[in-house]
């Protein structure tokens, strides 16, 4: 796999101010405080009965409960939303407008509105990776610089990559490769479209040449026999191994990324039902930092072991 162009989200924990919320343990906590209070009560006041928790719950007071708890649950959440909203990783929608503010970036509009349609705006991923490469443009020609000005040109990119001297062995040198949508090449317009970000003069060093290409598409077809014993509907077990490996190749579609011999096969196992996996068209891509993997067919079969 190639080196991400930012911080993986996905192994950023919850900060620790975001509570797990159950309304029984709010409707519980009610009951215990309530008995207490009572009790000190009838410390004051023999003539109070007691309660006992069966008596509670065919007392009015476990309705009062649990609408106290209930808002109390409101209040709570509300909390979270307030805590999500001040962090990056959590932020969304306006909450995320606001906080990325303080960068000087602003969510992009893909296409403008019309009479007829409201405008298409910049995806909350998309305008989260821009901010956390934002922190890089104060250093002109960091490979964090090219991406967000490359990200910003063209945000329905699939991936981005510096290439320099450590790649290429060409010193003064460095490329900027893209790929469209789908792994697809970028198109004349899109490619100058990103060189004229990545050219500006406040983007790139005097001394500094800066090459900006597509990257080259490595296609690849994935055809697997499954074995699966008897009982399960093969039907649903095809469709949910296609599903594994749809979502494993999305996850390789980054230049440089390397698609190990076996990889999908061992991916199909995952889906449960599933005994044995034959790779019928076996292959290996090795991680190329100017090429990127594409799955341009995908064909599973299944059979019934008896």
């Amino acid at each position: 796999m190639s080196a991400p162009t930012t911080i993986d989200l996905a192994r950023v924990p919850l900060p620790d101010a975001i509570e797990t919320i159950e309304f029984e343990t709010l409707q519980a906590d009610f009951i215990s405080r309530f008995q207490a209070a009572w009790e000190a009560e009838r410390a004051n006041d023999s003539t109070l009965p007691a309660f006992t928790i069966a008596q509670l719950q065919a007392n009015p007071v476990v309705i009062v409960g649990q609408a106290v708890s209930y808002l109390r649950l409101l209040d709570r959440q509300r909390v979270n939303d307030v805590v999500r909203s001040v962090f990056a990783t959590t932020a969304r929608r306006a909450d995320l407008d606001a906080l990325v503010a303080r960068q000087n970036v602003q969510r992009l509009v893909l296409v403008p509105a019309t009479a007829d349609a409201a405008a298409v705006m910049e995806s909350d991923d998309a305008l989260l990776r821009r901010y956390l490469l934002s922190f890089d443009r104060g250093s002109a020609g960091s490979a964090g610089r090219y991406l967000f000005e490359a990200w910003t040109a063209w945000p329905e990119m699939a991936d981005a990559r510096v290439n320099g001297f450590a790649v290429h062995g060409r010193r003064g040198d460095t490329d900027v490769v893209i790929a469209g949508p789908g792994g697809r090449a970028p198109t004349d317009v899109e490619r100058r479209a990103v060189a004229a970000a990545v050219l500006a003069l406040n983007v790139k060093p005097e001394a500094v040449a800066v090459a900006v290409r597509g990257a080259d598409v490595v296609a690849y077809e994935v055809r697997l026999a499954v074995e699966i014993p008897p009982g399960p509907d093969a039907r649903l077990v095809v469709e949910q191994v296609e599903d594994l490996v749809r979502a494993a190749a999305k996850a390789r579609l980054l230049i440089g990324a390397e698609i190990p011999a076996g990889f999908f096969a061992g991916i199909a196992y995952g889906a449960g039902n599933v005994i044995r996996v034959r790779d019928l068209e076996p292959f290996a891509i090795d991680p190329d930092p100017y090429a990127i993997p594409v799955m341009v067919g995908l064909a599973v079969t299944a059979t019934v072991r008896t």
